[in-house]
């Protein structure tokens, strides 16, 4: 009997570190994109344009990897207290940009129409271009 709960708790012990060092590693990828490298470095209308021709193909490119995309704003919202930018681009799709709680930009001090890079995670396309975790990028040369 007593091997029987030695057993259950060196297996929960097991878990819950496995559970901590996944979850720190996932939270550490998130919270380190303000300092990471993107993968790729494009624009608005060339990301959608890649979705809306081959979604498939698309998702294998960007899914789950830092991008930074550039492109003019086309609405700024805090809607359920979430900062959001929407990008616009020459199709119809759009890329929604989600920022980190980290991120301390002013996004009142933005305006529409203003050319913007933005650094995040891209989550796929419904509809519109997902990126999440997103942190404005404001080293660039802006054009």
């Amino acid at each position: 009997m007593i091997k029987k709960y030695r057993f259950l708790f060196i297996s929960a012990v097991f878990l819950v570190i496995a559970y901590i060092m996944y979850e720190t590693m996932l939270s550490y990828q998130f919270k380190n994109i303000k300092h990471s490298s993107p993968e790729f470095t494009i624009s608005t209308s060339e990301l959608t344009n890649e979705f809306n021709t081959n979604e498939e193909l698309a998702n294998k490119e960007y899914i789950d990897k830092v991008i930074e995309v550039y492109g003019k704003i086309k609405k700024i919202s805090t809607l359920n207290d979430r900062r959001t930018i929407i990008l616009e681009s020459k199709n119809a799709i759009n890329i929604i940009c989600d920022l980190d709680d980290t991120e301390k930009t002013d996004i009142n001090t933005l305006k529409i129409n203003q050319q913007l890079y933005i650094k995040g995670i891209c989550k796929g396309y419904l509809k519109d271009v997902i990126l999440l975790n997103c942190f404005i990028v404001t080293h660039r040369n802006h054009e």
